[in-house]
């Protein structure tokens, strides 16, 4: 039998606290993380480039944390998770995004993910998840953040782009 050491707990512990920190901060403020650096960027290079670039660099954080945030989701929410618990469900019940929120809980593969392009990759797995608590599935996962990556970084890139002309006009 092997002897666990009794410092693993409490490291596993701040290790999950800190890492659904990182995944929540990164849910909630892309805009300023990810959408604003895009938009920069689009305006002074190729926004073609800038978007291409950004939207499998995007794609790929959200894969990993909705991976993470799934497969950690009873630990995490065990502990800090619990504390968003009230402000998911002002969003899941508020009626500005009532319609994606259903197409997230109740919908299609293709619903699931033009309601996570809408919303965001990460909150839709945890909104996915909070009803039932059962796994989404890694197909979803991989439509959430594929649609969100490329509705996010389209977006700020298309901004980047008018930006810059803007600017090259001036």
């Amino acid at each position: 039998m092997a002897v666990q050491n009794s410092t693993s707990a409490p490291r596993g512990t701040v290790r999950t606290t800190a890492m659904g920190t990182f995944i929540a901060i990164y849910g909630l403020f892309d805009t300023l993380l990810m959408g604003v650096p895009i938009v920069l960027l689009a305006a002074w290079l190729n926004p073609l480039l800038v978007f291409a670039v950004a939207a499998v660099g995007v794609t790929a954080a959200d894969g990993l944390c909705c991976t993470w945030l799934d497969r950690e989701w009873d630990r995490w929410f065990a502990g800090s998770g619990r504390r968003l618990e009230a402000k998911l469900e002002h969003v899941r019940t508020g009626r500005l995004l009532r319609h994606p929120v259903d197409w997230i809980e109740h919908g299609s593969d293709g619903k699931f993910a033009l309601g996570a392009a809408i919303t965001n990759a990460i909150i839709a797995t945890v909104i996915s998840r909070l009803p039932t608590g059962a796994p989404v599935a890694p197909r979803r996962i991989l439509l959430a953040s594929f649609a969100y990556g490329a509705f996010f970084t389209g977006l700020y890139a298309f901004v980047g782009f008018l930006l810059g002309s803007a600017l090259r006009v001036a």
